[in-house]
């Protein structure tokens, strides 16, 4: 089946973030967590990240981390509701304020937290992309992303090797710019703070 996997990230009034938790708190129905996300969870946080994922050809664990991280992990409808209520939002975001990247076939968050690797992507807010961030909370995660983003020299290089890996035996996208993936979010997110905003990021496939 072919799909083409988007990551945006845009900052977006404050305002506007702060409300949304309000408008669907009445959502009713229960949390749903996927089959196997604590177990996929521990492992990946446990050393899975450093298992052997591609030898060449993509291994049991590199598709086991692929469908983790597009389970979407713990929901609810109110959840659901508020993500398609961010991707509204991100509709206005442009310029320096917006950050949006493809690939046929794969998912560039995914590619970007294997090329970080558990440790460094746990600074990062939110989901495997998906995160709703007021202006307060870009300030406080703004010091974590630049940890692990905002990198150069050999740290940087295995990076981005590592989403070059990934992209090339896990989607159809040649000559993905992993580059992208460590500059765009971090200059909208220092973009938002600077500019009193909030931010969202969706990740969906279409």
């Amino acid at each position: 089946m072919s799909f083409t996997g988007v990551w945006a990230i845009g900052a977006v009034p404050d305002a506007e973030v702060a409300a949304l938790p309000g408008r669907f708190s009445h959502a009713e129905g229960e949390w749903t967590t996927p089959p196997g996300y604590a177990e996929d969870l521990a492992w990946w946080i446990g050393g899975g990240d450093r298992e052997p994922y591609f030898t060449p050809l993509p291994t049991p664990a590199a598709h086991r981390f692929a469908a983790f991280a597009r389970s979407g992990g713990p929901s609810s409808p109110a959840v659901a509701a508020m993500k398609e209520a961010s991707m509204d939002l991100l509709r206005d975001a442009e310029g320096d304020a917006a950050f949006a990247a493809a690939a046929r076939k794969g998912d560039p968050a995914v590619a970007l937290y294997y090329g970080l690797g558990a440790e460094a992507a746990a600074r990062l807010p939110g989901w495997f992309g998906d995160f709703l961030l007021t202006a307060a909370e870009v300030r406080a995660v703004l010091p974590h992303a630049e940890s692990v983003l905002a990198v150069n020299g050999p740290r940087r290089a295995e990076i981005l090797g590592r989403i070059d890996v990934w992209m090339s035996a896990m989607s159809d996208e040649p000559g993905f710019d992993a580059g992208t993936l460590l500059d765009g979010p971090l200059r909208v997110l220092r973009y938002a703070a600077e500019h009193g905003a909030g931010a969202v990021g969706v990740s969906e496939a279409y």
